[in-house]
């Protein structure tokens, strides 16, 4: 039982992991934790349900420690900004009055071409009207134009 508790702990872990690798883009707008634990959820519930040689209590033990360590986060998450900022990262400006940070774009895998498919969904036309555009935790873009821009 305690091993199934710690491997458990470390596929979350693993998963948080390589979520948190794959970028925020990926995931939307669910929270990477609630992301990872829906995952584990899904799975863990379906072992026991389509196999009977694992017994049931190999199932639910897992779901509950899942259950239980995304409630915990969520918790820690809202009482502490440090928590909150490691859980759910931080927003990356992507241009910053109205130049192209590439390194941003190149951390955060996304491409010039995004860029300007998000500036076109703005109502905007070219980059020039742009002062900044941020990539925020949920993974969508908040673009900012320029004072006098057409659209303000």
């Amino acid at each position: 039982m305690v091993v199934m508790l710690i491997r458990t702990f470390v596929f979350y872990i693993m998963l948080t992991v390589l979520m948190r690798l794959m970028g925020k883009r990926q995931i939307g707008e669910v929270q990477l934790s609630e992301f990872v634990a829906v995952i584990l959820l899904s799975e863990l519930a379906a072992l026991p349900i389509t196999d009977r040689d694992i017994p049931l209590s190999h199932g639910l033990v897992p779901l509950v420690v899942i259950a239980s360590i995304e409630i915990i986060i969520a918790f820690t998450c809202r009482k502490s900004a440090f928590i909150r900022k490691i859980i759910d990262g931080k927003p990356v400006v992507l241009v910053k009055n109205g130049n192209v940070i590439s390194k941003n774009l190149t951390k955060t895998r996304v491409t010039p071409d995004e860029i300007e498919a998000e500036i076109r969904i703005n109502g905007y036309r070219q980059i020039k009207e742009i002062d900044t555009i941020i990539l925020e935790q949920t993974g969508k873009m908040s673009v900012l134009p320029k004072k006098g821009s057409g659209n303000n």
